[in-house]
């Protein structure tokens, strides 16, 4: 055989072996962009001895794009041990310069706001835990305009702004005098608070006063306490309540708040999905791992890489491919750019 027959019998047996798709075959969706209400990438680059670009494999920067990641929002947590009285605006500070000077050297990060480009992972950044605000208030619009979108008051322990969820006991106390000051300015900065980690009171107390401003609450990282009667979840009317802000819920991988016991699988987050739906109504649910946060993530969700496994669930769960659109991403780009672009599929 000539060398260009044998190199025509090779192209007709590759051919063969792998066919080319017929005319009118389903052609694979892209993925469903997502848009991740909660990720712990500065506590692991600061704490934890991480890198922006791989974590510690749960949130790798080169595997985002094609997993679907558009948007993430990024809180500048700091641990309660970092001093004997906890975090301290310093300890902000440099959390919000270290990011400030990775993110641009981390493809595809773009820089924190709503401006960042379409077709890269746009980042927000959040609090988890403003304990410092209490001691200067009047730094609420500062870290606005540094771009910090979300509030998070406390975190797993009491500070001088409001009670934590964490407490072993109810608490009969929710937010303080300075915890009212803080979420009034942040409302008038263009915030919104996060009522993730608080107690319930705090809780209900922030949304009354979100009511009477007529403000948007969200829960970055919350489940259902129907399903999982843990306190770092929400009673449905929480739930409802935050709907009501036109807020959301974005939904937590961690097992300990998707079951009682064990470690979760894939099909208990799509539980907590379709009850959150059921309760608050589809444009009122997200997502927000909490991916590098020291969880332990569900089977078949282990990393950001398995975005596209879990929209492939909630559709054979009986969700539209719109609906889950709305969930993974359009809710939650919503909520924190009332204005911006669509999201590039």
């Amino acid at each position: 055989m000539t060398g260009t027959g044998a190199a025509l019998f090779g192209l007709a047996t590759l051919l063969v072996l792998v066919p080319l798709p017929a005319r009118g075959a389903d052609v694979a969706p892209p993925p469903i962009p997502v848009v991740d209400l909660h990720v712990d990438l500065s506590y692991r680059v600061n704490y934890r001895g991480g890198t922006l670009a791989r974590g510690s494999g749960q949130y790798v920067a080169s595997r985002l794009l094609r997993a679907g990641v558009r948007g993430v929002v990024l809180p500048l947590f700091v641990p309660k041990s970092v001093s004997p009285e906890g975090p301290r605006m310093e300890d902000l500070e440099g959390s919000f310069e270290k990011l400030s000077s990775l993110l641009p050297k981390t493809p595809p990060f773009s820089a924190p706001g709503c401006r960042g480009d379409p077709a890269a992972v746009r980042t927000f950044l959040a609090f988890e835990g403003a304990g410092p605000l209490a001691g200067e208030p009047t730094a609420v619009e500062r870290w606005a305009g540094r771009g910090v979108r979300v509030f998070g008051l406390v975190h797993t322990f009491d500070n001088a702004l409001a009670t934590s969820s964490a407490n072993e006991t109810p608490s009969v106390t929710g937010l303080t005098d300075a915890g009212r000051d803080v979420v009034r300015r942040v409302f008038a900065a263009g915030g919104i608070v996060d009522v993730s980690h608080a107690s319930d009171r705090t809780t209900d107390e922030i949304l009354a006063l979100a009511r009477a401003e007529g403000k948007v609450v969200v829960a970055t990282h919350s489940n259902a306490r129907a399903l999982t009667p843990h306190p770092r979840n929400l009673e449905d009317d929480q739930i409802r309540a935050i709907a009501a802000t036109g807020g959301v819920v974005g939904v937590n991988f961690h097992s300990r708040f998707l079951v009682e016991k064990g470690r979760a699988t894939i099909a208990d987050v799509v539980r907590h999905v379709r009850h959150l739906v059921s309760v608050a109504g589809v444009e009122h649910v997200a997502i927000g791992s909490d991916f590098e946060g020291d969880i332990t993530p569900p089977v078949g969700l282990e990393d950001a890489s398995r975005f596209p496994a879990l929209g492939r669930a909630l559709v054979a769960a009986g969700l539209s491919r719109e609906d889950v659109t709305r969930i993974f991403g359009e809710n939650a780009l919503r909520v924190l750019c009332p204005n911006a672009a669509p999201l590039k599929k």
